[in-house]
């Protein structure tokens, strides 16, 4: 009678320990398969802007967009490494910013860490900051003026401001900074490049 009692305790046991151990393996499973969904979705702007989605003069893919999209795309340029050119068509003539750094007055129309960085004199993240801060809302602080007050001259209007109820156009591609020639192909060192078209709404 007793080793029956032990079999019935041994048998149920197993069949525990089976319980137990088809429930951890598909528990696992199913992380697995939430993880691997997760590391594979991607939002429709990071998509799209790192995918295979080049332009060339004569075939060009390009989407219209709002200020909801270039925000954020301008606060990603200088961790991502892209270059942001800005094509006014609407009428308006000031550039993004005047570089008026070492009596220099050069306007420009893009964003690109290599140059912004040299007028700043830093690539610290506080200051790249205060720079796109600055542009995109029209806001200076004491800190500002201190840095970028007689290097960089603004606009009258904020970015936000002047692309406020404009037709906006993105267009991507790719170009290769300080293309030589003489370099050959695997040591060219590939950059994207976003361009927006701006235009007054029809």
């Amino acid at each position: 009678m007793e080793n029956a009692v032990d079999a019935l305790k041994i048998a149920a046991s197993v069949l525990l320990f089976t319980i137990a151990l088809s429930v951890a393996i598909t528990s696992f499973g199913q992380v697995r398969h939430t993880a691997d969904t997760v590391l594979e979705i991607q939002d429709r702007e990071t998509e799209y802007i790192d995918g295979n989605f080049y332009y060339e003069s004569n075939n060009e893919l390009a989407r219209t967009v709002s200020l909801e999209t270039v925000i954020p795309t301008i606060y990603r340029v200088y961790y991502e490494n892209y270059r942001i050119v800005f094509n006014f068509k609407n009428g308006d003539t000031d550039p993004l910013y005047t570089n008026i750094s070492n009596d220099i007055k050069e306007k420009r129309y893009s964003l690109d860490l290599d140059y912004e960085t040299k007028i700043a004199h830093s690539n610290s993240k506080q200051k790249v900051d205060l720079l796109l801060n600055a542009l995109v809302y029209g806001k200076t602080n004491m800190e500002y003026d201190k840095l970028y007050r007689t290097k960089i001259k603004l606009p009258s209007k904020s970015l936000i401001e002047r692309l406020n109820n404009c037709e906006i156009k993105e267009k991507l591609g790719v170009y290769y900074p300080n293309d030589n020639p003489n370099t050959p192909e695997a040591n060219k060192i590939e950059k994207r490049i976003i361009t927006y078209e701006i235009t007054n709404k029809k």
